[in-house]
Protein backbone atom coordinates (compact mmCIF):
# COMPACT_ATOMS: atom_id res chain seq x y z
CA UNK A 1 0.00 0.00 0.00
CA UNK A 2 1.23 3.32 -0.83
CA UNK A 3 0.80 6.80 0.80
CA UNK A 4 -1.31 9.33 -0.77
CA UNK A 5 -0.74 13.20 -0.60
CA UNK A 6 -3.45 15.61 -0.68
CA UNK A 7 -1.78 18.75 -1.67
CA UNK A 8 -2.63 22.75 -2.63
CA UNK A 9 -0.73 24.38 -5.63
CA UNK A 10 -0.61 28.35 -5.97
CA UNK A 11 1.22 30.75 -7.83
CA UNK A 12 3.13 33.62 -6.71
CA UNK A 13 0.79 36.18 -5.91
CA UNK A 14 -1.66 33.35 -4.04
CA UNK A 15 -4.40 34.16 -6.28
CA UNK A 16 -5.00 30.71 -7.48
CA UNK A 17 -5.36 27.70 -5.86
CA UNK A 18 -5.66 24.62 -7.06
CA UNK A 19 -6.07 21.00 -5.20
CA UNK A 20 -5.51 17.40 -6.12
CA UNK A 21 -3.91 14.07 -4.97
CA UNK A 22 -0.84 11.64 -6.17
CA UNK A 23 0.80 9.08 -5.11
CA UNK A 24 4.71 10.45 -5.86
CA UNK A 25 4.98 14.01 -4.88
CA UNK A 26 8.24 14.12 -6.48
CA UNK A 27 7.04 13.50 -10.14
CA UNK A 28 4.23 15.46 -9.45
CA UNK A 29 6.15 18.51 -8.62
CA UNK A 30 8.42 17.69 -11.69
CA UNK A 31 5.30 17.49 -14.02
CA UNK A 32 4.14 20.96 -12.73
CA UNK A 33 7.63 22.33 -13.93
CA UNK A 34 7.22 20.82 -17.51
CA UNK A 35 3.84 21.70 -17.61
CA UNK A 36 4.03 25.61 -16.54
CA UNK A 37 7.23 25.70 -19.10
CA UNK A 38 4.70 25.15 -21.80
CA UNK A 39 2.36 27.17 -20.86
CA UNK A 40 4.49 30.14 -19.63
CA UNK A 41 3.27 32.69 -21.37
CA UNK A 42 -0.68 31.64 -21.20
CA UNK A 43 -3.06 31.74 -17.94
CA UNK A 44 -1.39 30.74 -14.30
CA UNK A 45 1.59 29.53 -13.29
CA UNK A 46 0.78 27.15 -10.68
CA UNK A 47 4.21 26.65 -9.48
CA UNK A 48 4.16 26.35 -5.72
CA UNK A 49 3.15 23.46 -3.78
CA UNK A 50 1.85 25.25 -0.09
CA UNK A 51 0.15 22.84 1.63
CA UNK A 52 0.27 18.64 1.87
CA UNK A 53 -1.43 16.29 3.94
CA UNK A 54 -0.34 12.57 3.91
CA UNK A 55 -2.85 9.57 3.90
CA UNK A 56 -2.65 6.08 3.82
CA UNK A 57 -5.58 4.92 1.89
CA UNK A 58 -6.65 6.20 -0.58
CA UNK A 59 -10.49 6.84 -0.13
CA UNK A 60 -9.39 9.07 2.92
CA UNK A 61 -7.36 11.38 0.14
CA UNK A 62 -10.29 11.69 -1.56
CA UNK A 63 -12.56 12.70 0.45
CA UNK A 64 -10.08 15.04 2.13
CA UNK A 65 -9.25 16.09 -1.57
CA UNK A 66 -13.26 16.56 -1.92
CA UNK A 67 -13.76 18.39 1.41
CA UNK A 68 -11.11 20.96 0.46
CA UNK A 69 -12.48 22.13 -2.73
CA UNK A 70 -15.93 22.39 -1.44
CA UNK A 71 -14.02 24.91 1.34
CA UNK A 72 -14.33 28.88 0.81
CA UNK A 73 -10.98 30.84 -0.04
CA UNK A 74 -10.89 32.08 3.05
CA UNK A 75 -11.23 28.49 4.95
CA UNK A 76 -8.35 27.35 2.60
CA UNK A 77 -6.40 29.86 3.43
CA UNK A 78 -6.75 29.12 7.32
CA UNK A 79 -5.68 26.01 6.62
CA UNK A 80 -2.71 26.66 4.76
CA UNK A 81 -1.69 29.60 7.50
CA UNK A 82 -2.45 27.22 10.07
CA UNK A 83 -0.02 24.25 8.58
CA UNK A 84 2.49 27.17 6.36
CA UNK A 85 2.16 30.32 8.25
CA UNK A 86 4.43 32.06 5.70
CA UNK A 87 3.14 30.42 2.62
CA UNK A 88 6.78 28.93 1.78
CA UNK A 89 6.89 26.54 -0.88
CA UNK A 90 6.78 22.81 0.78
CA UNK A 91 9.27 21.18 -2.24
CA UNK A 92 12.03 24.05 -3.40
CA UNK A 93 14.44 21.37 -3.53
CA UNK A 94 12.92 19.33 -6.23
CA UNK A 95 12.04 22.22 -8.50
CA UNK A 96 15.60 23.52 -8.26
CA UNK A 97 17.17 20.73 -8.79
CA UNK A 98 14.82 20.52 -12.34
CA UNK A 99 15.69 23.58 -13.28
CA UNK A 100 19.66 23.09 -13.40
CA UNK A 101 19.13 19.78 -15.10
CA UNK A 102 16.94 21.80 -17.94
CA UNK A 103 19.77 24.19 -17.73
CA UNK A 104 22.35 21.52 -18.45
CA UNK A 105 20.89 20.49 -21.45
CA UNK A 106 20.58 23.40 -23.13
CA UNK A 107 24.34 24.21 -22.98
Amino acid sequence: MGNFIVYILTDNNRRYFEIDFTSNIFSTVMELQQANNFILQQGTHLNRIIYSEEFSQLAYAKKRMSELQNFTRMQIERVIRKNNPNWNNLYPQQQQAYAKRNTNFAA
